[in-house]
């Protein structure tokens, strides 16, 4: 996903890219193409770039390891300057500076790590998955299982401090 800046007027360009998600880096688990959409602001020594970025990607989950697949839909900012004096306001993550000799700005690093970071640590098919029975591993979200449940105490135990005397 390259836009070329070489000969690029001021003002507001849009550009629609659609691309295999393994041509930017991604791995198996996205099989289907990643949309960007960009808009990209020029101005005399800033480039102001907002992206929406949709894929989709197949994962186990964390809880049941039943296969699901899961959107992502996941907007970012970047500002590509020539100093990094031009930048301004904008964070300090989402600045790239540039050589002055580029004629080219590839997004595809970019998106790529926009994606990975969206992936949660805790992948979950649903929000209440029900996971499996730890003992006969039945998956509870098709079905139940008839191993015996464990009953709790419910005394509640009652612990006393030892007395410390002190020599004096």
């Amino acid at each position: 996903m390259k836009i070329n800046i070489s000969n690029l007027s001021e003002g507001i360009h849009d550009y629609q890219f659609d691309e295999p998600s393994s041509e930017i880096g991604l791995d198996e688990r996205f099989s289907n193409a990643v949309s960007v959409q960009v808009k990209l602001e020029k101005r005399r020594r800033q480039l102001f770039l907002t992206g929406h970025i949709e894929t989709s990607g197949k994962f186990v989950c964390d809880r049941c390891l039943d296969n699901f697949d899961r959107r992502f839909s996941l907007d970012y900012r970047m500002a590509y300057v020539y100093d990094e004096s031009d930048a301004g306001e904008v964070d300090r993550d989402e600045i790239t500076v540039l050589k002055m000799s580029t004629n080219v700005i590839n997004i595809d690093e970019d998106v790529k790590e926009y994606v990975l970071l969206a992936i949660p640590l805790k992948l979950l098919c649903k929000e209440d998955c029900a996971g499996l029975c730890g003992k006969c591993g039945e998956n509870l979200n098709h079905a139940s299982c008839n191993c015996p449940k464990e009953e709790t105490d419910s005394e509640i135990i009652e612990i006393k401090p030892k007395r410390i005397l002190s020599k004096n």
